[in-house]
């Protein structure tokens, strides 16, 4: 036990729970440094799709699906945010036609699979088609690439031909 009064004590631990309440709620870096491979790459792709002007980045750590934003501002001038969502029914709700003001939207993503959402409306219903992942958004672990590896030169060895049946092979100078 400490010498400290008991009401220091209790002033102590409602800051230290109210720190890490701040620390787990807190909107993520700008450099991306507390998120995962998956959603640095979310990251990545909205600034490729909306331009460097990326301003605002909500909900992203641990979502399932990413929105891009364009948005304009009370002054007129027009920035580009992204905002995670947790599931599929989510991404819908969000992206409905007439579902926001002032906002447009500039593109879809999965965050998990590393792939875009293109998104269409036809008759009046809105369709999510899910494109092809993207390259080194989702990366192997040394392991599973010495396993790959190992695999691949397995089914190369079985289906090598031999010098023989390729009809060369061993004809050199006597």
């Amino acid at each position: 036990m400490s010498n400290e009064p008991e009401y220091i004590q209790r002033m102590r631990r409602v800051r230290e729970e109210r720190e890490k309440k701040s620390a787990a709620s807190a909107p993520p870096r700008a450099d991306g440094a507390d998120l995962n491979v998956q959603e640095r790459e979310a990251l990545r792709w909205a600034r490729e799709i909306g331009g460097t002007d990326l301003r605002s980045v909500k909900n992203l750590p641990g979502s399932k699906y990413a929105v891009v934003f364009r948005v304009s501002s009370a002054s007129g001038t027009k920035f580009v945010s992204i905002e995670g969502l947790p599931n599929r029914e989510a991404l819908v709700e969000r992206v409905r036609p007439g579902g926001s003001m002032g906002e447009e939207v500039i593109g879809a993503y999965e965050v998990k699979g590393g792939r875009p959402v293109t998104i269409t409306v036809e008759d009046s219903e809105l369709k999510l088609v899910m494109g092809s992942p993207r390259p080194g958004a989702n990366p192997l672990s040394p392991a599973q690439m010495l396993r790959k590896a190992a695999a691949e030169a397995a089914t190369m060895a079985k289906t090598r031909t031999s010098d023989r049946e390729r009809g060369g092979g061993g004809g050199g100078r006597r």
